[in-house]
């Protein structure tokens, strides 16, 4: 792993990275895409679209990982928020690379595929009583939850049954018992809703992230091509 220094050298300005920025009263962070802009290493800023960062609810106190997607691989860098300079951009200093472990966790990738939510029901409750199963569609994917779009709301922390396809050849379905870590209304019966894994086999854990570092590898062959496209 390069240094601190050596690696932000290495980095575009205007590069497109992803940002999990903390938020005040909320343990899972908020995941936006953003745009790298140089500093002196190893300071540098995220530059956000507009409307995107909700100012009044960055925690400054607590670090943000941002999540670089190299040709070769993926570097997750943990920096503690300096300033906000203005509505669309934060100042940053980078203070170490994040460990493999916590990375393979954090790592996640834009996915659209089918997903399901049920509620958590106890055996002992009547089969009719709170049945309910939500369809809806995935918005990004890693190994420790996804984004969903469902056409109806779910009250944060509730506990729900998690049916996954993976987006591969095989169409495999992962179940996970996990919770809502959040619910923003986008529009009338269009809700983006963030669920947690909970409990779910090490087996499928492996599998959704294999499928992950594969979707990130055909967005980078693609992104490569384009560069060359561009550059022609």
């Amino acid at each position: 792993m390069p240094s601190l220094t050596s690696f932000f050298h290495s980095i575009k300005e205007g590069m497109a990275v992803r940002a999990a920025v903390p938020l005040l009263g909320l343990k899972e962070k908020e995941r936006l895409h953003c745009f790298y802009g140089k500093g002196e290493p190893p300071a540098f800023t995220l530059t956000f679209p507009d409307g995107v960062l909700a100012l009044e609810q960055v925690d400054t106190a607590r670090p943000c990982r941002v999540m670089f997607d190299c040709i070769n691989q993926t570097i997750a860098v943990a920096a503690s928020i300096q300033a906000i300079r203005d509505p669309s951009t934060l100042e940053l200093v980078a203070r170490e690379t994040v460990t493999h472990t916590h990375a393979r966790n954090y790592f996640r990738v834009d996915a659209s595929t089918k997903v399901a939510a049920s509620p958590v029901v106890p055996e002992e409750t009547p089969r009719e009583t709170g049945h309910w199963r939500l369809l809806g569609d995935t918005i990004d994917l890693s190994g420790s939850g996804l984004l969903c779009s469902f056409g109806e709301s779910l009250e944060k922390e509730l506990r729900v049954k998690i049916e996954l396809t993976l987006p591969t050849r095989d169409m495999e379905v992962i179940v996970a018992l996990g919770h809502v870590v959040r619910c923003r209304k986008i529009e009338a019966h269009l809700y983006h809703i963030a669920l947690h894994f909970d409990e779910i086999d090490s087996e499928s854990q492996d599998k959704i992230m294999a499928c992950c570092f594969e979707l990130q590898r055909r967005y980078l062959r693609m992104r490569v091509r384009l560069e060359s496209i561009d550059a022609a």
